[in-house]
């Protein structure tokens, strides 16, 4: 263990502040709110840039961002809260709370085995989303609807096959937080997790006066300095994944909490005993190099001798990231309204790093493609007859998620795009399937679903889509 001290806050923020300051200019964000947790305080903050373009108002620690996947940590919680309280278990398969889950089909992989346990550390091999329309839609489908669609819905690898984030597994767990304890899944969040731990502007669903505090969120332009306001898309029936809007104050006191060892008055203790909480950041799946690990909810990295929990987000108009050692009982929060940013952990990597002594570390470079586990059976050959020879491109989905498709070594490949490193999908090779310009992915975010292109009239492809976004070819 490191016996590592952390540095008193006057000794890093002359030189955080400027560094910060410059980020905001470099990376064109419009503003970035950035927070420092000490122990059970928040020790310090300050917004850079700007919550509006229009008016060139700061943020402020209780300035209200679209906190996306975080939500996915909350959510986790009360999944424990229930075992805790014997109303279910954590490899209980999901059928036996959603019954209707049965009729999914199963590509690879089975029903039994997509259980609790693996819906909450990605390891069940569910899809990233449902099948009905998503991120191009102007909103995500109810309830009923993705319930109504699980005939259609896919379990695409095997269990413990590998890594896949599901967004669709989470809104599926707050189904089941709702069944099991008779209120709605907002509802059970704020009464058993927000209320009781003081995240009080923290909310679900937005009103006329939360909306006043909500910062502006904003799309870049890949090709020009512009940045165009973000539609406001609600999540519809799959809330649970990434539904929160909170705030830098709130965030703090959610970190906070990751290191109580005793209740407070009360309310730690009712949230999660401190045994389950030990358990919530207990690595679940590790990564072959020991670089990262899958915990329940929480994505542990380790940076040198350091090993930090923490999850991130991205949702239209909105990137954020929260990040902690628990060792070192120090925490950092950062919320940009700019999505997608790729750089957003690298953020909160180096403020913990310079607290904890290292007072330049590296930034974080995006993953490195996944490499291909599963050979191709048709290799791509160039050719006139052959249509997938003219794939290769730039294409780019709304609002600014480029991806190149290359040709190498006689494979498709779903390469990171350098003019905006955001590894929505990059990193999977095409495999062909026995129907023309539908592939299945092998490797990355996408591993198991479909790539289906579409052509124009001279064959030339136009777009494609792949876990709910469709990307539009820019370039050849």
């Amino acid at each position: 263990m490191s016996s590592t001290t952390v540095l008193p806050l006057e000794d890093i923020l002359p030189g955080l502040e400027p560094r910060l300051e410059q980020l905001v200019i470099n990376e064109r964000l419009p503003g970035l709110m950035v927070g420092i947790v000490i122990d059970q305080d928040l020790a310090w903050s300050q917004g850079f840039g700007t919550r509006d373009l229009a008016t060139g108002e700061p943020a402020d620690r209780h300035t209200l961002h679209r906190v996306a996947s975080i939500t996915k940590t909350l959510t986790t919680t009360a999944i424990l809260q229930l075992r805790d309280r014997r109303l279910l278990a954590l490899d209980d398969p999901l059928t036996g709370h959603l019954p209707e889950f049965s009729q999914a089909r199963a590509v690879e992989g089975s029903h039994e085995q997509v259980t609790l346990r693996r819906l909450l550390t990605h390891r069940s091999g569910l899809v990233t989303e449902t099948p009905l329309p998503t991120w191009t839609s102007s909103e995500f489908p109810s309830r009923e609807q993705i319930l109504a669609a699980l005939p259609e819905t896919e379990i695409v690898l095997p269990a413990d096959h590998a890594f896949k984030y599901s967004n669709l597994a989470f809104g599926l767990l707050g189904e089941v937080i709702a069944r099991i304890s008779g209120q709605s899944y907002f509802e059970y969040v704020q009464q058993h997790i927000l209320e009781p731990l003081g995240m009080t502007d923290s909310v679900y669903e937005l009103t006329d006066d939360t909306r006043q505090s909500m910062a502006i969120g904003y799309s870049p332009e890949l090709f020009r300095d512009e940045t165009t306001p973000a539609a406001y898309v609600s999540l519809g029936g799959v809330a649970a994944c990434g539904g929160l809007h909170s705030n830098v104050a709130d965030l703090a006191r959610w970190i906070a909490f990751q290191f109580r060892t005793r209740p407070q008055d009360g309310t730690a203790d009712a949230v999660l005993a401190p045994t389950t909480l030990d358990e919530f950041h207990q690595p679940q799946y590790s990564e072959p190099d020991w670089s990262a690990a899958q915990c329940l909810g929480w994505r542990s990295l380790r940076v040198g001798n350091n090993v930090y929990h923490g999850h991130g987000g991205g949702i239209f108009g909105f990137s954020s990231q929260v990040l902690f050692s628990k060792q070192h009982r120090i925490g950092a929060i950062a919320l940009a309204n700019l999505w997608p940013y790729p750089m957003i952990q690298s953020v909160t990597v180096q403020i913990l790093e310079r607290l904890l002594g290292n007072p330049d570390p590296p930034p974080l470079s995006s993953p490195p493609a996944v490499p291909n586990t599963h050979p191709i059976t048709r290799p791509c050959v160039p050719g006139d007859d052959d249509p997938t020879s003219l794939l290769a491109g730039l294409y780019v989905a709304d609002p600014g998620v480029p991806v190149h498709i290359e040709s190498r070594g006689g494979h498709l490949r779903l390469v990171l795009s350098p003019l905006w490193p955001y590894p929505l999908h990059a990193g999977g090779v095409l495999e062909p399937t026995d129907k023309a310009l539908v592939f299945r992915v092998r490797g990355g975010r996408g591993a198991g679903e479909l790539a289906v292109f579409e052509s124009g009239e001279d064959r030339s492809p136009t777009r494609f889509t792949l876990g709910g976004f469709l990307y539009r070819r820019v370039m050849a």
